[in-house]
């Protein structure tokens, strides 16, 4: 890659072509010039309008976030680099222009967007808090500040095999061990509507692949994956060959709350894999026994019917034989070719046969592999839930030991006043009684 092209590159892997790069998203407001509803006003026809008013630069991403009660429309923008998007955002704000089937006139007020990103002491805060509640311990990995989570990677720029894309976990720890030691990673298949570039729509999603995954990397230490935070934070990815054209990926990086890379949880998804695959791989043989056995059926009809048609052209071929050599040998010629005219058919019906039988067998492999994941996912929810009841259960106990000690502290509070009540009483009768000593002796006296 030509480093002077892109000086705030990051190197990912460069066999792949990924490269990080900074981050350039912008907040777009459209408005009324005058305050009139947008009753009228078209959004789509004025994210067109938007991309026009960019040239000749682009957008390589833009959707519409939110339209309330249609006083204003807001969008969020992407550009390929900070320098692209400063020059957009002096061209561009306070520009106004008439939306099309309508007198109104709209204002575009953009302005760049603030990244928001985990910061260190939200996620210190957190697992000082957690540790206490949910009994997690900060010497188990997956129970502490370790787990970095990318999410809406495309599933294709990670995979060995561009005919079924699958992540593959030794591309993120080569890509990832730029910050430091990756203890294990895992992921999870994911299709976020809106959350993709514009570039890589062409990735498609066939046969149920999906189109995303989140990547979970856990780092050997803290430092590590402190680094990898900050190394990550106001990032996109890019995907770059030479003497093509780069396109680029934004994603969204967050940190496990949820003791996803744990050992047990991890082991528990392995066990799960496994069993998934060796169902599908049964019932994937299961399958191709049946369709050979339907094939053998359907070639020995054929041949059959071909002998008896055999049969019968020989039995009027010699039945015709009687009647001269001339009309035999005429025949005979048109008997080979009929044959030779039957067997070309055959091999045409054989070819026809082998490419639909290839793409029934894609398709269902596709459907039991969308069963299988969504199986997967009912798994990994039940799980979910068990293990937020738990958690629910876990709190009603400490917030009925909280009552209790709430309840002991008020009640010994309730005590000692009484007893500083009494103490003070026996104080003033205690005064009083040696007052009363002293005037009967000043009286004696």
């Amino acid at each position: 890659m030509d480093q002077a092209r892109f000086p705030d590159c990051v190197k990912l892997l460069d066999h792949l072509g990924l490269y990080l790069r900074d981050h350039a998203k912008v907040r777009i407001l459209v408005i009324s010039e005058m305050g009139e509803p947008l009753v009228d006003v078209n959004s789509w026809e004025v994210m067109e309008k938007l991309h026009k008013l960019a040239e000749p630069e682009r957008f390589t991403h833009i959707r519409l976030q939110k339209s309330p009660a249609l006083e204003f429309l807001l969008f969020e923008g992407l550009f390929q680099d900070r320098e692209i998007m400063s020059y957009v955002i002096r061209n561009t704000n306070n520009t106004k222009f008439k939306a099309q089937g309508s007198n109104v006139i709209l204002t575009v007020k953009i302005k760049e967007d603030a990244y928001d990103y985990p910061t260190v002491d939200e996620w210190e805060t957190y697992f000082k808090t957690i540790n206490g509640k949910k009994n997690w311990s900060e010497c188990i990995p997956g129970e502490r500040a370790d787990t970095v989570i990318i999410k809406n990677l495309p599933t294709k720029w990670f995979s060995l095999d561009s005919n079924n894309p699958k992540p593959c976990e030794r591309f993120l720890k080569d890509a990832l061990a730029v910050y430091g030691t990756i203890r294990k990673v895992d992921y999870e298949d994911c299709v976020e509507d809106g959350e993709l570039g514009d570039d890589i729509t062409a990735l498609g999603n066939q046969f149920g692949i999906p189109l995303t995954f989140n990547a979970y990397i856990q780092y050997q230490n803290y430092a590590h994956f402190k680094a990898a935070m900050a190394g990550l934070k106001g990032k996109q990815l890019m995907r770059l060959f030479p003497g093509q054209k780069p396109t680029f990926s934004p994603f969204v990086v967050d940190y496990d709350r949820t003791g996803f890379m744990t050992d047990k949880t991890h082991k528990m998804r392995k066990l799960e894999r496994e069993r998934l695959a060796e169902e599908a791989k049964r019932k994937h043989e299961a399958y191709m026994r049946q369709q050979n056995e339907l094939m053998k059926q359907q070639i020995e009809k054929r041949q059959r019917k071909k002998r008896k048609m055999e049969e019968k052209k020989m039995e009027e071929s010699r039945r015709r034989s009687s009647k001269g050599p001339k009309k035999k040998k005429k025949k005979s010629g048109i008997d080979k070719s009929e044959i030779k005219q039957i067997e070309s058919l055959e091999d045409e019906c054989k070819q026809v046969a082998a490419k639909l039988l290839k793409g029934i067998l894609i398709k269902v492999a596709a459907v039991e592999r969308e069963r299988l994941l969504k199986q997967r996912e009912d798994v990994l929810k039940r799980y979910s839930e068990h293990k937020k009841r738990q958690e629910e259960e876990q709190k009603m106990v400490e917030e009925d030991k909280a009552k209790n000690i709430e309840a002991m502290r008020a009640r010994e509070k309730e005590l000692k006043d009484r007893l500083m009540k009494k103490f003070k009483q026996f104080e003033e009768k205690k005064q009083k009684t040696h007052d009363k000593i002293q005037k009967k002796k000043h009286i004696i006296i």
